[in-house]
């Protein structure tokens, strides 16, 4: 399945301390988007920035209410931007103040070792140490204990991994208005 999120954590907790002094993947970015978060899923490693971004030409407020992070803040139109720095691996939901249809979600790990699937439903991992780990596999809607389905895996592997998790998802959100009027006058 696309879009669901890949994590590795090394089992071992010597060699965890030291992976978490490696170098981490660029700042992640959120975008407001035709009244929608783009991505609907995003995962980051802890203690790095994330930065929000509106493309739309109108106001959002965007927060979260639950989880490690909580904010709330205002974008006004015009590619505004805000950044936060997230200390705390957990689930963030987000949505917006204006437009309640919208919804997104924050995965922050504590591990370099991350990815979300492309459309075949495939993550790689290059160059990761040769350790045992455990494998999770995260999406809002998966229907699971924490929305995960976890295993444990040794590298180097000899062959591809597939995982086949056995579990029914909820829908996923429909990102768009039921009405189309905006009240956004001295907001």
């Amino acid at each position: 399945m696309a879009n669901m999120v890949v994590y590795l954590t090394p089992t071992n907790e010597e060699y965890k301390q030291q992976q978490l002094k490696m170098p981490v993947k660029k700042p992640v970015e959120v975008h407001q988007e035709n009244k929608q978060f783009s991505p609907y899923i995003t995962v980051m490693q802890k203690g790095y920035q994330l930065k929000f971004v509106n493309d739309d030409d109108i106001t959002h407020h965007i927060y979260s209410a639950s989880g490690p992070k909580r904010f709330s803040f205002k974008l006004r139109k015009d590619s505004s931007q805000k950044d936060l720095v997230f200390d705390q691996a957990g689930h963030i939901s987000m949505g917006c103040n204006i437009h309640d249809w919208m919804s997104g979600h924050v995965l922050v790990v504590d591990t370099p070792f991350f990815g979300v699937t492309n459309n075949l439903g495939m993550v790689e991992f290059n160059s990761i140490p040769e350790v045992q780990y455990r494998l999770d596999i995260w999406h809002p809607q998966l229907q699971t204990n924490n929305n995960t389905y976890s295993q444990t895996v040794t590298t180097p592997l000899l062959e591809t991994l597939t995982i086949q998790v056995n579990a029914s998802m909820d829908e996923i959100p429909t990102q768009q208005s039921l009405d189309d009027f905006e009240f956004l006058e001295g907001y």
